[in-house]
């Protein structure tokens, strides 16, 4: 069983996005990502535009996910990892992935999972809720919704999606523990730290 500290969890996670969004990104053609700038990636031979609301990520469009400034069927793919939970409205900002992704296009999306073990024994045991205490810059702000697994298939579902894939990833067993390549997160996917799933238009 492999082991890991918790502090070394969000470098951790970066690093999966990172070899998930590579092996998810076509040889060629245009990609929108939306809220770039933390995994790191091989881009390929893709043409990339990423957008942001504020300048964190050195985006190309200042703009909002949630009303994306580009015309129906534009990109080949579309990344936006970590940043529905970080929006107003979440179904807006999947209404706007689907309208601008080609019908034979793909999308890679994630979010934390507010239902890992650690989180449901705080809320049941200390009355605590998983809480986003980062500080952030000007429009971009914490998280804003908390999803489940079964909340955000049920999301991106209704939103136009079907899902092509989903990725496993990391449990948190303890508060200062997690466990990572051995099975579990296939056996237990509703306990994972994070859900990362490949969509494509339904």
């Amino acid at each position: 069983m492999k082991v890991g500290r918790v502090e070394d969890m969000a470098q951790h996670l970066l690093r999966i996005r990172g070899r998930v969004t590579t092996e998810f990104l076509p040889d060629r053609g245009r990609v929108l990502e939306v809220g770039p700038g933390e995994a790191v990636f091989d881009r390929r031979g893709c043409e990339f535009v990423a957008i942001n609301v504020s300048r964190r990520g050195d985006p190309q469009v200042l703009a909002d996910g949630q009303a994306l400034p580009f015309r129906d069927a534009t990109f080949d793919a579309v990344v936006a990892t970590e940043v529905i939970e970080h929006v107003r409205y979440p179904y807006k900002l999947l209404r706007e992935l689907r309208r601008v992704v080609r019908p034979s296009g793909r999308v890679l999306l994630s979010t934390p999972n507010a239902a890992t073990p650690v989180n449901r024994v705080a809320l049941a045991v200390f009355g605590l809720f998983p809480d986003d205490r980062t500080l952030h810059e000007g429009q971009d702000v914490g998280h804003i919704h908390f999803f489940t697994r079964r909340s955000f298939l049920e999301a991106v579902r209704a939103g136009g999606f079907a899902v092509s894939r989903e990725w496993d990833f990391l449990l948190q067993v303890l508060p200062g523990r997690y466990v990572y390549d051995t099975g579990f997160e296939q056996a237990f996917p509703n306990h994972a730290k994070a859900v990362l799933l490949e969509l494509r238009p339904a």
